[in-house]
């Protein structure tokens, strides 16, 4: 399996609703669409049809939305002690990046002088995860920011840094 997007929708409670507002908007939802996962005040969907279902349930009980693309990383993935800053894991134990704050690249070597190794050590202080695809292949996560630090240390040890 490889990292999939999926659509998060934080919700902001208006104040002063009872415990049981939560369960209502929830009872509401599961009449009109299906949840992927949920954590807290953030409710995750796969598509745009149930992005719009969400919205539309959460506009008739005057809950504030902000909508967030989320990476769904596999579960053989590898997280770093950044991982917190950058995603979440919920109750069904799947994790998720928040995909405007995380980068994803791919190392490959680009001489038969290459140290991927060394550049993956060097990278690894902005590492936030690494994840396994088909084949022998690694994903690697890291903060958004890094992009040309990360170029500039693939290049350095012979590699190169295939942003997806």
């Amino acid at each position: 399996m490889t990292v999939t997007n999926k659509i998060g929708l934080s919700m902001t409670m208006p104040e002063g609703k009872l415990p049981g507002f939560y369960a209502q908007i929830v009872k509401a939802l599961a009449g009109r669409t299906q949840l992927f996962d949920r954590d807290k005040e953030m409710l995750i969907v796969s598509t745009e049809d149930d992005r719009s279902a969400v919205l539309e349930v959460l506009r008739q009980y005057k809950v504030e939305t902000e909508p967030f693309m989320l990476f769904l990383l596999p579960e053989d993935t590898s997280v770093t002690a950044l991982f917190d800053d950058y995603g979440f894991m919920t109750k069904l134990d799947n994790r998720y990046l928040y995909a405007n704050l995380v980068t994803l690249f791919t190392l490959r070597t680009s001489t038969p002088e290459a140290e991927p190794v060394q550049a993956l050590e060097q990278l690894g202080e902005v590492l936030v995860a690494a994840i396994p695809t088909a084949g022998d292949g690694m994903l690697y996560a890291a903060d958004r920011q890094h992009d040309e630090l990360i170029a500039r240390i693939a290049a350095a040890y012979g590699c190169k840094a295939e942003f997806r």
